[in-house]
């Protein structure tokens, strides 16, 4: 593989299409056994080759090429699935606007607010900081006034926040983190 890289970064196009052919191969293997479908493996190993192929010959590596190159496919299927979380998530995120909280709520099934609040105790117990931030946030305040009343920074905020929402989310699938 050194060789190939070698030979690739010195310009001869037959070992820079091997050199990519191997990784592509390995790649593929990697997502499918990471993602489990064979359209998403292709999409992801793609994707990963082709980012490898735009920064190969400028990045300076701390690791090896093909750990580097590795790291890059882990980033890609770590992309995918944040892009499949956050797309079921929509539903559950986005918080009331203080307009919405003028009119009336809308009703609730009882078996849903009940699960809804079994949750959130969960989420309590776990961690309280994580109940607090859903709780503000729910309410509408905006991020600086909760990172002022909780003496927390904006980042750690946004983590904070995204992982009692992954922890509520879970609980509401049934499936607990």
């Amino acid at each position: 593989m050194d060789e190939l890289l070698n030979c690739a970064r010195d310009g001869d196009k037959s070992a820079e299409n091997e050199l990519f052919q191997r990784l592509l191969v390995r790649f593929r293997l990697f997502a499918g056994q990471k993602v489990g479908g064979e359209d998403a493996a292709e999409e992801i190993a793609q994707l990963a080759c082709t980012t490898v192929l735009e920064k190969y010959k400028t990045e300076k590596y701390s690791v090896g090429f093909e750990a580097w190159a590795h790291g890059v496919l882990k980033m890609c299927i770590k992309n995918y699935y944040f892009t499949l979380r956050s797309c079921k998530e929509k539903t559950i995120r986005a918080p009331y606007k203080e307009s919405r909280l003028d009119k009336a709520a809308p009703q609730i099934d009882p078996d849903t607010e009940l699960q809804l609040l079994t949750c959130l105790a969960k989420v309590f117990a776990v961690n309280r900081r994580y109940a607090r931030v859903l709780n503000l946030a729910y309410q509408g305040y905006k991020t600086d006034e909760i990172c002022q009343r909780l003496e927390m920074t904006r980042n750690n905020f946004y983590v904070t926040l995204n992982r009692a929402r992954s922890m509520l989310w879970a609980c509401l699938e049934g499936r607990e983190e």
